[in-house]
């Protein structure tokens, strides 16, 4: 669910941080998968940090693009994929924008409130998890537009070069380290892939409605890993094709209950802090692995059913 709020640039700070006075709305842009927040309205100042995840790069390309702020339930990974409802008039204007002038492209940031402050109403925040977000299809609608959103690849936020209408920042992307072990990361690989498809057979047997689609998000995302292109003016952003596979298998799996959602939270946000490919591909191993499990007692309980 994304919010954004109402700033007034004469607050305006220089980078590494700067504070604002907003009017807080709580005008989120609800996620279709996710429950609506309840809307609040209330006066704060609040001082948002543009942190950096000391990524690891030689000479980074720098992009400027409009900035979407989500709640920190809501990381965005790379090779996943979610619908928004977007429906004020400010994040429909961040849409024509990453539509008409950036290529389909917008920041996927997270912002993560840190402080209260030792003054009453002041509140502090910063920025952490960023994701370049393509747009892959949009839907108008009566009111607002679906909009489905496809994650390329990890990014900073070093800088916000806009606060109204809405945010927009200058970023850089955010890498793994050079792996020198190719061939075990390879190994890896293929051993996930193996894992994966068992996962793939097993959700496909517990489909809970004859119309639900076999391509499942872990078979989307796998796709994406492998044939998945981006405009050109992008193309220092996506990560290598080992280290975007590593990430398509936190996707959540069919019947996932409230705990398992909750732990693939937990996964995606230790992997994207993580620098490694190959430890996390050693972690995302285990995390299929308990999903093959646990999918296959469930389709077991399903066969003694029916």
């Amino acid at each position: 669910m994304a919010f954004l709020c109402s700033y007034s640039t004469s607050c305006f700070s220089t980078y590494p941080a700067f504070s604002a006075t907003c009017t807080r709305a709580h005008s989120y842009s609800r996620t279709v998968s996710s429950t609506p927040f309840q809307r609040r309205r209330k006066r704060w100042r609040a001082c948002l940090s543009v942190s950096s995840n000391n990524p690891v790069l030689d000479e980074p390309a720098i992009m400027e693009l409009p900035c979407l702020p989500f709640t920190p339930a809501e990381v965005f990974i790379p090779t996943a994929t979610k619908t928004l409802h977007l429906y004020e008039a400010r994040f429909l204007a961040l849409l024509d924008e990453a539509l008409g002038k950036y290529n389909n492209l917008f920041a996927h940031i997270v912002i993560e409130r840190v402080s209260d402050g030792a003054e009453e109403g002041v509140l502090s925040f910063a920025t952490k998890y960023g994701c370049l977000a393509q747009i892959e299809s949009v839907r108008r609608m009566e009111v607002g537009a679906l909009v489905t959103i496809r994650g390329v690849g990890r990014i900073n936020l070093v800088k916000l070069t806009q606060l109204e209408p809405f945010l927009r920042g200058s970023l850089v992307p955010f890498h793994d380290a050079a792996s020198l072990d190719t061939e075990d990361v390879d190994n890896a690989v293929k051993g996930l892939k193996m894992i994966l498809a068992d996962v793939q057979r097993l959700q496909i047997k517990l489909r809970t409605s004859k119309d639900e689609l076999l391509q499942t998000p872990l078979e989307n995302a796998l796709q994406w890993a492998e044939k998945g292109t981006v405009h050109e003016s992008a193309r220092d952003f996506i990560p290598s094709k080992a280290e975007s596979f590593s990430f398509a298998p936190l996707q959540p799996v069919t019947s996932a209950g409230a705990t398992e959602l909750h732990t693939l939270l937990q996964e995606r946000i230790w992997s994207m802090e993580a620098t490694n490919t190959m430890q996390r591909l050693e972690k995302v191993t285990k995390h299929a692995e308990q999903n093959r499990s646990s999918l296959a007692a469930k389709v077991a309980l399903q066969s003694l059913q029916f």
